[in-house]
């Protein structure tokens, strides 16, 4: 929320760095955790190559044993084995966790991860290493992105992270994880939570755009009824429309993050394959949602939400970043829905196929579990014409690859959404039902529902009347219904978002305070203290 470049430092240090030492290493690694801890030593997480960012596991850098048993030697081999995108690496990181191909005698065992030093106790890079900053990005520029590249860079064999996988002195490799592929799965693990802690920091973001942008609207005076400016800009149906839905679906990332990173915390192996299906689901939805937050938020604040110092900038670069880090979103999307077609095909996912009477009904009357189901055939409809699709088209000859990379790509996309919104969705129903029945806070949320369920609907109207579950005049009946829950929900927009919990300092925007106050005298556009405007 203050700060995403420094939180970005932070996850890579605690997380991808220190939570893979953790668990892919053994106790001779662990005795480097407690500095981690402390931030006396720093590292990074070199697993993307320039060449290789969504199919690491074909990476080109290599750590080969040397013949006496007791070294691997780094080596990267051509400019596209380079690091790539290397966060804490340009200026401030010790270590890192190095990925390359594990090779014995000639023969490749896979993807593994090795502890290797890469500055000195003066911070000159290590003999071998080179580290280059990437430069300037449109965002998240406290962030020292660097490429790294190692020139035959010797490191002990106790340099192998071995809780899976271990090189004994008589050079004989020994796993307890069959296949190449798996072993990279296992090693690369951390990016779940990697995933889980992008979504949550564009979260954070969106809830400080939204209670920038709300409070400035709820103070901003403009024309009114008496063509004097004496009418906030949040009374108009143009401002609601644009805000109160973003805000209704932030709520719903929310429950349904929350619900992930439980899950998450529980560690059931058994649910394992779930849990990697919600984190690459999740974290496209938060950054997608993050994004479009921004850039409504800036525009309905007008020429102060150009100013820097109202913050929606570094919003819209954060985002922009949560898109692509720990895995592309779209990419992310495919990955869902390749798993969730094999539950289906498997039976371990049953699909709601059919409309329910009164469904449609519910669309006006706000039953959350009748919109509910709508969600959910939604799903199981999208899911089925994947499958169906993915049959076709290899029935006419195509191969696998080509139904699923040049033909089914829309298919693809529409079905793990259509899952990723459920998810949320019941989610947030089941916040809303742990409230006392008479509760006001539970009326206020349940419209909130309301309005994000129509807006899923609304996004995707064509589809439904297009696949006959709804009629063709909820062309019009949906957007007619939102209209009507914005004009509702938007009084309590304010308590809304001051329910997130963000302490005034970490909004410190001025437009979210007494903006009059922050332009008395010459400011330079320049935050310098919150006695200028709080």
């Amino acid at each position: 929320m203050a700060d995403g470049s420094m939180a970005t430092k932070m996850t890579v240090q605690f997380n991808l760095f220190g939570g893979t030492l953790l668990k892919l290493g053994t106790e001779r690694h662990h005795a480097l955790l407690p500095s981690i801890d402390r931030f006396a030593d720093v590292g990074c997480f070199c697993l993307t190559e320039l060449g290789y960012g969504n199919n690491a596991v074909e990476m080109e850098t290599t750590a080969v044993l040397e013949p006496d048993n007791e070294h691997w030697v780094i080596h990267t081999p051509s400019t596209l084995a380079q690091k790539y995108w290397i966060t804490n690496s340009a200026v401030h990181a010790q270590h890192a966790v190095v990925f390359a191909q594990l090779v014995i005698g000639g023969e490749r065992y896979g993807v593994h991860a090795f502890l290797v030093r890469i500055r000195d106790e003066g911070m000159r890079a290590m003999p071998g290493v080179t580290i280059e900053d990437m430069g300037h990005k449109i965002g998240c520029n406290g962030v020292d992105n660097g490429k790294l590249s190692f020139n035959r860079v010797r490191v002990s064999r106790t340099a192998l992270l071995n809780r899976y996988s271990d090189v004994d002195e008589r050079g004989r490799f020994s796993s307890s994880i069959d296949g190449k592929r798996a072993r990279f799965l296992v090693v690369a693990d951390q990016l779940l939570s990697g995933r889980i802690c992008i979504a949550a920091m564009c979260l954070g973001s969106t809830k400080v755009c939204l209670t920038i942008a709300l409070r400035y609207a709820a103070s901003r005076l403009t024309v009114g009824p008496s063509g004097r400016s004496d009418t906030p800009i949040l009374a108009y149906q143009l401002q609601q429309r644009a805000l109160m839905p973003l805000l209704a679906y932030t709520y719903a990332c929310n429950t349904g993050l929350n619900w992930v990173k439980d899950r998450y915390a529980e560690a059931d192996p058994a649910q394992h394959h779930w849990l990697v299906i919600f984190c690459c689901a999740i974290k496209p939805l938060v950054t997608w949602h993050a994004n479009d937050t921004a850039n409504t938020c800036r525009e309905r604040c007008g020429g102060q939400g150009y100013l820097s110092c109202n913050r929606f900038g570094l919003a819209i670069g954060g985002a922009h970043a949560g898109e692509t880090a720990e895995g592309d979103n779209a990419v992310l999307m495919q990955k869902v829905a390749k798993e969730l077609l094999t539950l289906v095909r498997k039976g371990k996912h049953p699909l709601e196929l059919e409309v329910a009477a009164g469904d449609a009904d519910a669309v006006r009357a706000g039953d959350l579990r009748a919109l509910l189901h709508l969600l959910r055939v939604r799903e199981g409809r999208s899911l089925m014409l994947l499958g169906t699709g993915m049959q076709a088209g290899m029935s006419e000859g195509s191969s696998l690859f080509d139904v699923w990379m040049k033909q089914q790509s829309d298919s693809i996309q529409h079905a793990s959404r259509s899952f990723g919104e459920r998810l949320m969705t019941e989610q947030f129903i089941g916040a809303i039902d742990r409230l006392p029945t008479a509760s006001p806070t539970r009326r206020v949320l349940s419209d909130l529902c309301h309005l994000h369920v129509l807006t899923c609907i609304e996004r995707d109207i064509a589809w439904f009347v297009g696949q006959g579950l709804l009629e063709p005049s909820f062309c019009n009946t949906v957007p007619e219904e939102s209209r009507k829950l914005c004009d509702k929900v938007s009084p309590h927009s304010l308590a809304l978002v001051q329910s997130f919990g963000i302490p005034d300092h970490l909004v410190m925007a001025p437009i979210a305070f007494d903006w009059e106050k922050f332009n008395v005298g010459d400011n330079f556009g320049e935050v310098n203290g919150a006695s200028r405007f709080v």
